[in-house]
């Protein structure tokens, strides 16, 4: 990912011992993206040519098409953190509550002038940030942008692309002139390279709004295995399924003073994923990730809205459910032997590991 003239990315792999990948083209600004594991791993410095981008129509006409890209390895962000100080780090990670990004990237941050990006799904996906950097700015991006890695190292875009982009916390744009400059020279390096991006004074509005399509398609198409298409060909009663969902999210939104995300926001969503039945569909990420054998951002994307609807008093039974299923899916993705169903002794085990309370 390139942003303007100012670019360092850097693949940062759970623990391991899986490399990380640095593009270099200005020594300012940085990208953290961490990648989910997966059964082939590069384990010396790979060969540049190996990446490369491909784009379809739109996007070929603001980034160009097939662009290569010359990765410089890193083992860490403590090796990138050589090369610093980084105006800017990208976090693009899945928002795993095991994956402790934050101090992931500790090594590569520096207090009082390190920008912090968050482009990630879900819902109180900052705190950990701002627990661990208070000095530092940091902003909170929504991202609509279908990509798909259609061999190593080959990365194809989808027919659009869109950044929404606002502080954490809101009100950290006016009171400080760090976070101000910061998020200012984000914009500007983003609109001149040719990106979709708009800023928001509330950046939390629009993290809500995204849930009414995640926080019903991941986790329902994950536990069906099928496309959103799909499903909903799959009988006449699973319309009104989806549609409950969104109506759900949007109780807890407008609670919380988000009139934007209204029934009819959830009805017009609604008309696009049907419009969809009778092609191929849609793979939310989450279905993608069950696929693959990774695992899902379960609590980003429903254990937390569902806790935030619950300290609002407002009623979300089929959330509820889902988050319950979604998260029981998420743990045999991780812990079951293939073949074999999941005991729940193994469950037991990495909660005891972790010292959680277990039952």
């Amino acid at each position: 990912m390139l942003i303007g003239k100012l670019s360092f990315h850097l693949t940062a792999y759970p623990r391991g011992g899986r490399p990380r990948y640095q593009t270099q083209a200005n020594r300012r600004a940085g990208i953290i993206q961490q990648c989910p594991p997966r059964k082939s791993s590069f384990t010396a410095p790979a060969p540049s040519e190996q990446y490369t981008s491909t784009s379809s129509p739109k996007p070929a006409t603001t980034y160009g098409k097939g662009i290569r890209i010359h990765p410089k390895v890193v083992r860490s962000p403590a090796e990138a953190a050589k090369d610093g100080p980084w105006d800017y780090i990208i976090v693009a990670t899945k928002a795993l509550p095991d994956a402790e990004t934050s101090k992931v990237i500790a090594p590569a941050v520096t207090e009082g002038k390190t920008t912090i990006v968050l482009i990630q799904n879900g819902i109180g996906i900052e705190d950990e940030y701002a627990e661990m950097f208070p000095q530092n700015p940091l902003l909170s991006c929504v991202v609509y942008l279908p990509t798909t890695q259609v061999a190593p190292g080959h990365i194809q875009m989808g027919t659009f692309e869109m950044l929404e982009v606002g502080t954490f916390p809101a009100s950290a744009y006016e009171k400080d002139e760090s976070v101000r400059n910061g998020a200012d020279n984000f914009m500007e390096i983003l609109k001149k390279s040719g990106s979709e991006v708009t800023w928001y004074d509330d950046i939390q509005e629009k993290r809500w709004n995204k849930l009414l399509i995640n926080a019903l398609w991941n986790p329902v198409c994950a536990l069906t295995l099928s496309r959103d298409a799909a499903f909903l060909a799959s009988d006449s009663k699973a319309n009104k399924v989806i549609e409950d969902v969104m109506l759900e999210v949007v109780a807890v939104a407008q609670k919380l003073g988000y009139s934007n995300i209204s029934p009819k926001a959830a009805s017009d969503q609604m008309k696009r994923a049907g419009s969809r039945v009778g092609s191929k569909g849609i793979e939310p990420s989450m279905l993608v990730d069950v696929l693959n054998g990774r695992r899902m951002e379960v609590d980003a994307i429903l254990g937390n809205p569902v806790k935030v609807a619950k300290s609002v008093e407002v009623e979300v039974p089929r959330m509820e459910l889902l988050y319950g299923l979604a998260k029981a899916l998420d743990e045999a993705v991780a812990y079951r032997q293939p073949g074999q169903s999941l005991g729940g002794d193994e469950t037991r085990s990495e909660r005891a590991k972790r010292g959680d309370s277990v039952l």
